[in-house]
């Protein structure tokens, strides 16, 4: 191998370790995090009158920590969704399965209400599976609908315990 080559080698493996999601040694046992995940919906839509629609479906999407690095950064999240829209109101509510790069997993459980296209309301941490495990934690969030085009993004902002 070429001195060139090496020095690449080392230089990708360098970025590839300071990109890499965290493992159970680098998780502290408690935090605080920020953090978005743009999403699509993909479900049934039930219209029950002029000013009601109903959504039932999922939401799936990435999350990225606002720090780009550390808790959640980068990993999938996959939103149940049952949205009752009324004259404009929201009322949601759902679970989400949240898996970073190694496989491990966080549940949650959510609710929200508010006047479209936006909807705040409140999560929690109902366990995990891997470095996850046991967590528990309560979050805030704001859910925003792209008008109609059945996507948008979510500002998750929380904290975490493990056991």
């Amino acid at each position: 191998m070429t001195r060139m080559h090496s020095i690449v080698s080392l230089l990708a493996l360098a970025a590839l370790c300071l990109t890499s999601p965290a493992t159970a040694g680098d998780l502290p046992k408690s935090g605080t995090y920020s953090g978005h995940y743009g999403w699509t919906f993909t479900g049934q839509i039930q219209q029950l009158g002029e000013d009601r629609t109903i959504y039932a479906g999922v939401v799936p999407g990435v999350m990225f920590n606002d720090k780009g690095k550390g808790f959640m950064h980068k990993s999938r999240v996959d939103c149940s969704i049952y949205n009752d829209v009324n004259k404009g109101r929201a009322n949601a509510k759902g679970t989400c399965v949240v898996t970073d790069a190694d496989g491990d997993k966080i549940f949650v459980e959510w609710q929200c209400s508010g006047k479209m296209p936006a909807c705040p309301g409140t999560e929690r941490f109902v366990g995990g599976t891997g470095k996850y495990k046991g967590i528990t934690g309560e979050q805030t969030f704001q859910g925003n609908f792209i008008g109609d085009t059945g996507a948008g993004w979510s500002d998750w902002k929380g904290e975490w315990k493990l056991p």
